[in-house]
């Protein structure tokens, strides 16, 4: 920002014109003079200019204020269906990471042959909530806690919600969302559009992945959480990558749902702990071995 003071007196030589420049935000590297004096023009009418500049900040966001792409898995349901193959990873909604192959069970012949597994590191879960059940594939309302869903006319209990159904109670289910790391499969072109993470010798992409349903049993539940606790991951989610696949999983009422199959693949090198200690802001120490801990159970 600049002030220009000026005064002229008839008949008398132009006045020395001060131009103050005020910084009020000092940028490290540049030096700005605080002070020049120049004479103006006879011919040029003085005027007062106040010029305003912009004030640029670097303020790095936090993840709440962010929107990051989210990993889906592709149901009977919803309007990735009519985009991507049943049981496909979909990455931001476009991009297919993994998919299953299609076979004709009555011949036993491949129609479609699936892509090789796909390599997940989980970086972490925020705080589980509660997501309300609806038909159809699509989020309902979320919840912080179950006192915010009883407050909201729901439950969690599968039994109250059927008791209660005919007179509006809504059903709400946990959900778990979990920020990974997903390394380029060899099908997925190496454009730096969507893999823009090198990491040692690999690329990377980020993404959440909200776990609900027969989805959050079968990854979140099943393995990640309890990985953690008494597996493979008790040195941190962070330490061990997964090679992640698909399968049509029948349930007992005749229903059926795509779920997850998380297998451990190998711990991660030293270059992902240090990527992933770069994105979260921190550091990560393993925890040692102790008679195989660090093992996949």
């Amino acid at each position: 920002m600049a002030e220009v003071v000026f005064g002229k007196k008839e008949g008398a030589a132009p006045a020395p014109v001060t131009e103050v420049v005020k910084t009020p935000t000092p940028v490290e590297g540049v030096t700005v003079d605080s002070k020049n004096t120049y004479s103006v023009p006879a011919t040029i009418a003085p005027a007062v200019v106040a010029p305003r500049g912009l004030v640029l900040g670097d303020t790095v966001p936090s993840f709440d204020q962010i929107i990051l792409p989210r990993l889906n898995i592709v149901q009977g349901v919803g309007k990735l269906k009519d985009s991507f193959p049943q049981g496909a990873l979909i990455y931001n909604q476009q991009l297919p990471i993994f998919t299953p192959p299609d076979i004709d069970h009555q011949s036993g012949n491949i129609r479609r042959a699936g892509t090789p597994p796909v390599v997940i590191t989980v970086l972490g879960f925020r705080p589980t909530r509660y997501v309300e059940r609806v038909i159809g594939g699509s989020r309902g309302q979320i919840c912080n806690t179950e006192a915010e869903v009883r407050a909201s006319g729901g439950t969690t209990d599968w039994n109250e919600h059927k008791l209660k159904e005919s007179s509006g109670m809504k059903l709400f289910q946990l959900l778990a969302e979990a920020l990974v790391a997903i390394e380029r499969p060899a099908h997925c072109a190496d454009d730096d559009s969507v893999f823009v993470y090198p990491v040692g010798d690999k690329k990377f992409a980020l993404a959440l992945w909200g776990m609900k349903g027969s989805v959050y049993t079968a990854a979140a539940k099943r393995v990640f959480q309890t990985q953690r606790a008494i597996g493979c991951l008790r040195g941190g989610y962070p330490t061990m990558n997964f090679n992640v696949t698909t399968r049509l999983e029948k349930w007992p009422n005749g229903n059926s749902s795509w779920i997850p199959i998380c297998l451990p693949f190998h711990k991660s090198t030293p270059e992902v702990i240090a990527f992933v200690a770069d994105v979260l802001g921190g550091s990560i120490t393993p925890a040692p071995a102790a008679g195989g801990a660090e093992e996949a159970e």
